[in-house]
């Protein structure tokens, strides 16, 4: 059995002015900062065995953050970056077409398998492990349901996490 604790990046400028960042590394706000040491002082008393989190630079700023002053295995990696906008990476929610979207931006399927990837990755290397997992918004909506075994379908009834967020979860 693994623990996890799933948690978001801290707020973005990007966030703050609402365009799709995607695979964009992001920069942190105060307010981000602040919320990544808030979530360092949520884990404080938690046991850790391990971080993983995206390799995108505002997961990686928050995880540092939440993990300051702990010696810990850390692996940066692919699979828990967010949904890649492709062409629509970088414009503002605004600017677009929400109806239509570019042939280039990665479909919530593709997400959801990348997610389910992700969770198998864990069971694979993590088993009997505290966890601290730091992605993003919607990937980790997918992560989260592949554990609770959310079909496809249903995925947007998994609530959103907010900006540094923690959620814990068993795999078995």
């Amino acid at each position: 059995m693994i623990t996890l604790y799933l948690a978001r990046h801290g707020q973005t400028e990007e966030n703050m002015t609402r365009i799709f960042q995607g695979h964009m590394p992001g920069t942190l706000t105060v307010e981000g900062i602040a919320q990544a040491e808030a979530l360092r002082d949520t884990l404080r008393d938690i046991s850790l065995d391990a971080v993983v989190s995206s390799d995108l630079k505002r997961c990686v700023d928050t995880a540092r953050i939440a993990v300051e002053g702990r010696n810990l295995p850390w692996e940066k990696m692919v699979l828990l970056r967010e949904i890649d906008w492709g062409s629509w990476t970088g414009l503002a929610i605004k600017e677009v077409d929400l109806r239509h979207f570019p042939a280039d931006v990665e479909t919530e399927a593709m997400l959801y398998e990348r997610a389910g990837r992700f969770v198998d990755y864990l069971k694979e290397r993590y088993d009997g492990k505290q966890v601290l997992a730091v992605g993003h918004g919607l990937i980790n909506r997918a992560i989260q349901a592949h554990i609770q075994g959310v079909t496809l379908e249903h995925l947007r009834s998994v609530p959103k996490m907010n900006n540094a967020e923690l959620r814990r979860f068993k795999l078995t």
